[in-house]
């Protein structure tokens, strides 16, 4: 990850997720690892093995490859898809994280609120105990009545505000009744012989969202309670109730898709079918849309961005002027969505070596950025984000490439900010993509005010790290560095680091409670400091941490080396004799480039005093991008 000057009128829309996964949900929501159940079949009978603890969001972990959903055209809805036909109009899937802790109060103009004279204000009676609220709302008994009594009873109970003056055992106790008692009603209401199907659908959704509270609440107890859920969706997926099967049969699948999610490849095929009948149900509605949409996501992100792109495109011709005015909208969205994920599919494959995929990767760009009016900055903010990826990979030549395209469409932009933004971007790619094999050399003073002494480097692999106090990913990429440091620095491998602190007293403050076993290099030119610094000006700097692997012949091997790919770098420098340098730029038969998963652009502005290297004044900022 690194701290990048990038335009702020927007960015690639939902640039990518988050590094540590992304969520979904859908039904009710879980993370039970339930067996294999296809959308076709009927209940199995198989015994489920769930996990200890089941969210209300499934957390997809990130792969260790870069893979195409890192970056998220569309990212899946924050409701539930099966919780917008439900008429669980007070009950959410936000919610269902924790539960209320509103103090119960007296509705106004009740018998025991007291005015209070001297200050002309009502005076509330005290909240009630847990007790007292039980007690008023009858927990102890589960009403017998009519599908409409029983769903109100339900909506009643989720609804409730749950009291504030209470410990937290007391809280649970209270809250284990009131789910209890939601799923209690719900099988009254299942059971119930006028019941419509969708009554019984919504108390499916009730039931759902009660076993994932009662997760959450009693995590001692969540592998009984989630298996207790999987199997009763198996029951309900078998119902003849199409409309109530098809609910549980979607439920199911996204519990399939969370266990592929979570790296289970051989789900792979069941999860590719089953998503195909789901697209093609004559039923389909917005439910069956998110959960498809959620099914693309998760193949991105595993790398299988050519099914992703399939299963968008199924949905594209199957719900394209759909009978449903919402899932006819939604999938007038869609092209966007494909178009993106072929530009990252080819980056992907670019990264990884296939030359061929370079060229197809600038077509696809192109394709996109025509689908954009000239005052839509998102392709502009994807083109900075994939030519500095080619960078970190030593595609230098696509890197430039791209940088070119962002000249051609935003070099003459009606923005005079953008156009300055550009400019200096571009400028300063081309500076970073022409360092590799050339000259390199480290101007300026010590932090004792002392000349800076390069040629005592010569002869020696040297990576020169260039960093601020204010930026925290600098400072951990720099303990990975240390560690490599401690290990090889007796195999001829040195360390110098570059300060672009703009305010010498935070770096001063720095060093007063921390050490660097290697020196630092700041300006010689106080007037010249932070990304101004002429060491970060020759080498177009515009992104922290910028590190640059030297040779003992003094030109440079490498750009940002950066984790693990530091370490590899220096075994394969230091084994060259065995069989050449293994470079990014210069890879070894059978060397694989995997490009790093960006994270999710957010604002990072340094402490005052710190100033980002000033393009387009107001309209550009700080952020993280990788």
């Amino acid at each position: 990850m690194r701290v990048r000057l990038l335009v702020n009128h927007g960015y690639w829309s939902a640039a990518v997720l988050a590094a540590a996964g992304l969520s979904f949900t859908g039904c009710g929501g879980g993370e039970a690892t339930p067996p294999t159940v296809s959308i076709e079949q009927k209940n199995t009978g198989e015994s489920a093995t769930p996990a200890a603890s089941s969210p209300a969001s499934v957390e997809v972990a990130a792969a260790p490859r870069m893979s195409a959903a890192d970056v998220n055209p569309a990212q899946p809805s924050t409701q539930p898809p099966m919780g917008t036909t439900s008429p669980v109009s007070a009950y959410s899937q936000t919610e269902a994280a924790q539960p209320q802790t509103q103090v119960a109060q007296a509705p106004a103009g009740s018998a025991d609120m007291q005015v209070n004279a001297a200050a002309g204000q009502p005076e509330l009676p005290p909240p009630m105990t847990p007790a007292e609220l039980a007690a008023q709302m009858d927990l102890d008994n589960v009403p017998n009545g009519t599908p409409e009594q029983l769903l109100s009873y339900m909506n009643d109970l989720t609804a409730v505000p749950f009291p504030n003056n209470a410990s937290p055992q007391e809280l649970r106790r209270f809250a284990t009744r009131v789910y209890s008692n939601v799923l209690n009603a719900g099988d009254k209401l299942l059971a119930a012989p006028g019941a419509t199907s969708e009554q019984r659908r919504a108390a499916v959704q009730f039931k759902f969202n009660a076993y994932e509270m009662l997760i959450q609440i009693l995590p001692d107890q969540a592998n009984q309670i989630a298996q207790e859920r999987i199997q009763f969706a198996q029951g309900i997926a078998a119902t003849k109730d199409p409309n109530v099967a098809r609910f549980a049969r979607l439920f199911l699948f996204e519990q399939m898709l969370a266990q592929f999610a979570s790296g289970e490849e051989s789900l792979f095929q069941p999860v590719m079918e089953d998503s195909k009948y789901i697209i093609e149900d004559p039923n389909a509605d917005i439910m069956h849309f998110g959960v498809a949409e959620n099914a693309a996501v998760v193949f991105a992100r595993m790398g299988h961005t050519e099914n992703a792109v399939a299963i968008l495109e199924m949905m594209k011709k199957s719900f394209t002027g759909a009978k449903d005015q919402a899932l006819a909208e939604r999938a007038t969205d869609l092209d966007d969505m494909i178009l993106q994920y072929r530009i990252v599919g080819t980056m992907m494959a670019a990264a990884n070596g296939d030359e061929s995929q370079e060229d197809v990767l600038v077509t696809n760009i192109r394709n996109w950025v025509a689908t954009k009016p000239k005052d839509n900055l998102e392709p502009l903010q994807m083109m900075s984000t994939i030519e500095m990826q080619m960078e970190d990979y030593g595609k230098m030549n696509l890197a430039r490439r791209i940088a070119g395209l962002m000249q051609e469409f935003y070099g003459n932009h009606p923005d005079p900010q953008v156009v300055q933004s550009v400019a200096t971007s571009v400028s300063n790619a081309q500076k970073r993509t022409g360092l590799i094999a050339k000259p390199f050399v480290v101007e300026g003073n010590t932090i004792n005010g002392v000349p800076f002494d390069w040629s005592q480097y010569k002869g020696k692999w040297v990576l020169v790290d260039f960093w601020a106090t204010w930026c925290p990913i600098c400072l951990e990429e720099m303990e990975g560095i240390k560690r490599v440091y401690q290990k090889y620095r007796s195999k001829n491998f040195e360390v110098v680091s570059v300060n672009l602190d703009d305010d010498p007293r935070a770096r001063a403050a720095f060093f007063q409670a921390n050490s660097l076993p290697w020196p630092t290099v700041v300006s010689a030119d106080p007037d010249n400091t932070g990304f101004k610094d002429p060491n970060a000006v020759r080498c177009g700097v515009e992104a922290l941490p910028f590190l640059v692997f030297v040779g003992p012949d003094g030109t440079v091997v490498e750009i940002n080396p950066r984790g693990p790919r530091l370490e590899e770098l220096l075994q394969s420098v230091l084994n060259q004799g065995s069989g050449g340098v293994q470079t990014l730029s210069n890879p070894l038969p059978g060397m694989t480039q995997t490009p790093a998963a960006p994270a999710p652009a957010a604002n990072m502005t340094p402490p005052a005093g710190q100033t980002p290297p000033a393009t387009a004044d107001s309209d550009v900022s700080l952020k993280v991008v990788r």
